[in-house]
């Protein structure tokens, strides 16, 4: 194959405006906030509870090294550059990443049991608004854009949905109402209505390879941008109706139903974390080799807002302390699988390595099963937890960048996928862990998860018709092991009202690459440690610096001349170390 050449603009370097400027004008805003948002409603009932809670956030991030063109492009010029994985590594030079200010609006109310809660959330980010860093000249061949294809986007700019999505948002998030009371002796009936998320299981990290993941979306920009953060602190809310019997002290039966689906919320296109052009907010274009043109995207074949339900039952046995789950579930996926095809209106094909016809798109897979069971106990100081699951039906793929080539005219994501679908296996194991005071801490915590998944069929599409290759990717394997932990020391009074905390992170994917859910990459990760502060238990400020190891491709960097967008597993992220700041109050 030879080396692509890449149907883009020149890009001119904009300055961005200085950051002392907008660090003036963030902490003004927040002083303003103080003074206007900061005030308590008396019911002068005291049944009626009123609260409306408001926080706001800035943030600024840095850059500590320039791109690496090998990270953001392929491993070598002879394969030919990938240009549909790089803009998110090479707009952004070293320097500034994030210049951000949040608002967190919460207002709940709530009269003997029975409530309602509303929240939403703004941002505005500066960055955002200027144009990027992508290099006017490339060690791989870059020309001007060919005319005559309206979603072209110049490299100097970044597209209208990312600006959107990453510079200037505000959206409505939980909106429900709920209900609870008792209706017998030692018993509790409880439910929610509306818009919220809502969390089975026992993962702390990797709800994904459990029954958390099933249930909600995940928000992928904050689970990148944020160190350490929960799943329970990424999940989206979905509009959905529950309930949750408490039988007596060891026995409970919960069950929701979803109508509204959502798919994953991936970093756009052209922003800090983002790992690939062709998928996320502002994808609309798959480069192929010179001379054939880009591929438009068209409309998502998504989940739908109905037929998507689970239940749990949380017991205990007689004289144990062990609380023990057991979980049923149908779903729709919500990560997407992006599928080119070579049928276009006119019923031509064509090939992605000689380019030129179809269109491509993002499928999410339908009808799938999720069976599993958890335990939860104390052993000491230490809370100790695991969870194991069983997939039925499930799509089979690497990552977001993969690109299934479809070779069925009539394809469809529910029961004639073009891609792979299968069943799987899956495993977490969790500790809570705390430490006494030493000379080195007044107090520590050690969080830690350790997984597991295995591919146990290929039920549908083990070839292609198209190609008569397997449809799983080349480099995928039947097993993976990956693990997190977060290392807390805390010390109190360090100045008067003022507690800090030093949290020291680790992502680490140790074996394998799945086709089921990803861990990290192969060999590699993320390793963090910050400093936090909690001043009179009002001001919140972090410092936090983030290091990605292992090796570094894009992730459709994977594969071959004749199979140009397998994934490599590798860590699209190497070459993005950075290092951020953080100042927050609720008032």
């Amino acid at each position: 194959m030879e080396p692509i050449n890449l149907v883009r603009k020149a890009a001119t370097p904009i300055r961005r405006k200085p950051l002392v400027v907008a660090v003036a004008g963030a902490l003004s805003a927040l002083g303003m906030a103080s003074s206007a948002m900061a005030f308590e409603i008396g019911t002068g009932n005291a049944d009626l509870k009123v609260r409306w809670d408001n926080t706001f956030k800035y943030t600024a991030a840095w850059r500590l090294k320039d791109p690496d063109a090998q990270v953001a492009q392929g491993p070598s010029v002879s394969m030919g550059a990938n240009p549909n994985f790089d803009s998110g590594d090479l707009n952004f030079k070293k320097g500034l990443i994030n210049n951000r200010v949040d608002w967190l609006s919460e207002f709940d109310i709530s009269m003997n049991g029975i409530g309602a809660r509303v929240s939403g959330a703004a941002w505005y980010d500066d960055v955002y608004h200027q144009g990027t860093d992508y290099p006017a000249n490339l060690p791989f061949p870059n020309v001007i854009a060919q005319s005559g294809f309206p979603n072209f986007l110049p490299n100097n700019k970044f597209s209208e949905d990312t600006k959107r999505m990453m510079g200037q948002k505000a959206e409505f998030l939980d909106a429900f109402v709920y209900a609870s009371g008792t209706v017998g002796e030692g018993q509790k009936l409880s439910g929610r209505a509306g818009r919220y998320s809502l969390l089975y299981g026992e993962t702390l990290w990797m709800g994904g390879n459990g029954i958390a993941g099933v249930q909600v979306p995940i928000n992928v920009i904050k689970a990148l941008s944020v160190p350490n953060v929960q799943f329970k602190e990424i999940g989206l809310p979905v509009g959905q109706v529950s309930g949750n019997f408490q039988v007596n002290a060891n026995l409970s039966i919960g069950a929701y139903y979803q109508y509204e689906w959502r798919p994953y919320r991936l970093p756009a296109v052209g922003s800090y974390f983002s790992f690939a052009d062709i998928v996320g907010a502002g994808a609309n274009l798959l480069l192929v080799p010179a001379g054939a043109g880009p591929v438009n995207r068209i409309s998502d074949l998504a989940g739908t807002d109905s037929g998507q339900y689970g239940a749990q039952v949380k017991f205990k046995l007689p004289g144990s302390e062990v609380e023990y789950g057991l979980y049923a579930a149908k779903y729709d996926d919500k990560l997407p699988i992006l599928v080119w095809s070579p049928f276009d209106a006119r019923g031509v094909t064509g090939s992605l390595a000689t380019g030129g016809s179809g269109t491509y798109r993002a499928m999410y897979a339908r009808n799938i099963k999720h069976f599993g069971a958890s335990f939860a106990t104390v052993v000491g100081e230490t809370n100790l937890s695991g969870e194991i699951g069983y997939k039925h039906n499930v799509p089979l793929h690497g990552t977001p960048g993969d690109l299934v080539v479809n070779g069925l005219p009539n394809a469809d994501n529910d029961s004639n996928t073009p891609y792979a679908v299968g069943n799987s296996a899956h495993a977490t194991m969790s500790i809570i862990a705390l430490f006494p005071a030493t000379p080195l801490w007044a107090g520590a915590s050690l969080v830690a998860e350790l997984g597991f998944n295995r591919l146990l069929s290929v039920t549908r599409n083990p070839v292609n018709p198209l190609t008569g290759q397997g449809v799983l990717n080349r480099t995928h394997t039947r097993d993976a092991w990956g693990t997190r932990m977060v290392f807390q020391p805390e010390y109190f009074q360090v100045l008067p009202g003022l507690d800090v905390q030093v949290p020291i992170g680790l992502g680490y994917g140790i074996s394998g690459r799945s086709a089921v859910y990803n861990f990290a990459p192969e060999h590699g990760g993320d390793l963090s440690i910050g400093l936090n502060g909690e001043y009179q238990k009002e001001w919140k400020a972090g410092l936090n610096y983030t290091h990605y190891f292992g090796s570094g491709f894009s992730i459709g960097s994977g594969g071959t001349s004749t199979t140009p967008f397998d994934a490599s597993y590798a860590n699209p992220l190497r070459d993005r170390d950075f290092i951020s700041f953080s100042v927050q109050r609720t008032f």
